[in-house]
């Protein structure tokens, strides 16, 4: 292949970072990178450096994974030899670099061909502090996060546009925003990392904009390894958001986007955990009532929380506490997720029926969502 003008090599001051933690030689190292540099064409010469962070892994070791005209075209730097995620090389990364902005990029993943030379011109245009990106997966899949309102992509609101249910740290960010509101990636638990980061920006960056459609991120299947999907002990996969009040910042968060983020998180991140947990095979006595104090924790986060939940999410609560079997636990976990049932869709409190967190307004929304995602969907087709 051939590089736009060899846009990233030695560049020591560039527009934007495009950041690949890696901590194993078993991944696609390559494949990311090569499809970071696509996603800078049409950027100008010394604009964009790829940046990839060994974690537990020496730079040779590194430069070993990439073919040799890839070798010479990307920036590679070590960081410590700690930590299990990739929180520990993104901090390092970030705390390093000389960009304006900066992009992280999974080493399991990719970017569309053309993706940041995009999310650049929209931040130069807009001003932006955060650029989030459409993201989509292999096959026909795609993500309906950000739930935003209708045809909204400029100028986001953390609360209005439900911005917490995209918890990852894709996109573009800019540099100085991120320092400024103190965003970090949290490298004391096992999964979730991205939070703290992200949470940051959306709370205190002065503007977000969405850029809707392909160009934007593709998530992979082929990964031999993803940490996010190995099980972990309930209050281990609910750590990253019970952590945020440790965060210096977090002070200042208005409760009505700590409301609006429990709930995502308990509808997408402590059900499907859960559901691992009783099926594991281990479920008992003691993992239920371990269960019930996590419930007990999220829905004490933030006020109005219970009442902002659906009936059947409030059903599995209730059985927790109970100490139901694991058949009783089963079948009201997969009467929740019959989202069209009036028990998913009304909230335990009717007074809350109709506010912007409860179940009928985001499906609604995310109906929305679906049909101007599919859009997106058949104009990268129409490129293939």
């Amino acid at each position: 292949m051939s590089y736009p003008d060899r846009m990233v090599e030695h560049s020591d001051l560039p527009l934007v970072d495009i950041v690949i933690p890696v901590h194993s030689t078993t991944r696609p190292l390559e494949r990311a990178v090569s499809s970071a540099l696509l996603a800078c064409r049409g950027a100008g010469p010394g604009q964009c450096r790829v940046t990839v962070v060994g974690h537990h892994l020496t730079e040779a070791q590194v430069r070993d994974m990439l073919s040799p005209e890839y070798r010479d075209v990307v920036h590679v730097i070590e960081s410590e030899d700690r930590g299990a995620t990739a929180a520990v090389p993104r901090n390092e990364a970030l705390r390093r670099t000389t960009a304006r902005y900066v992009s992280f990029l999974d080493s399991d993943d990719t970017l569309d061909p053309g993706a940041v030379t995009r999310w650049l011109g929209i931040a130069q245009r807009r001003g932006s502090d955060l650029v989030i990106p459409f993201q989509h997966h292999e096959g026909d899949r795609v993500d309906i996060t950000p739930v935003t309102r209708p045809f909204r992509s400029a100028r986001l609101d953390a609360v209005k546009d439900r911005l917490g249910y995209r918890s990852s740290a894709f996109g573009l960010a800019r540099t100085s925003a991120a320092r400024e509101v103190g965003a970090r990636f949290d490298e004391n638990v096992r999964t979730g990392e991205d939070q703290a980061f992200i949470v940051a920006l959306y709370t205190g960056g002065r503007r977000i904009d969405f850029a809707p459609g392909t160009p934007g991120c593709v998530m992979h299947t082929d990964a031999d390894v993803r940490v996010s999907r190995q099980p972990l002990p309930l209050r281990d996969e609910v750590a990253a958001l019970l952590d945020l009040v440790h965060e210096p910042w977090f002070g200042a968060v208005s409760t009505t986007f700590r409301t609006s983020y429990v709930l995502k998180y308990i509808r997408v991140n402590f059900f499907p955990a859960l559901d691992h947990a009783v099926r594991s095979g281990e479920w008992g006595p003691e993992r239920a009532r371990g269960a019930a104090a996590v419930w007990d924790e999220l829905v004490g986060f933030a006020p109005h929380v219970a009442e902002q939940l659906s009936r059947a999410d409030g059903h599995v609560g209730r059985l927790l506490h109970e100490g139901a079997d694991q058949a009783e636990l089963l079948a009201a976990l997969a009467a929740r997720r019959r989202f069209a049932t009036p028990a998913a869709l009304l909230t335990q409190d009717l007074r809350w029926a109709l506010a912007r967190q409860a179940p009928l307004r985001i499906a609604a929304a995310g109906a929305v969502q679906i049909v101007r995602y599919r859009a997106g969907l058949a104009g990268l087709r129409r490129r293939r």
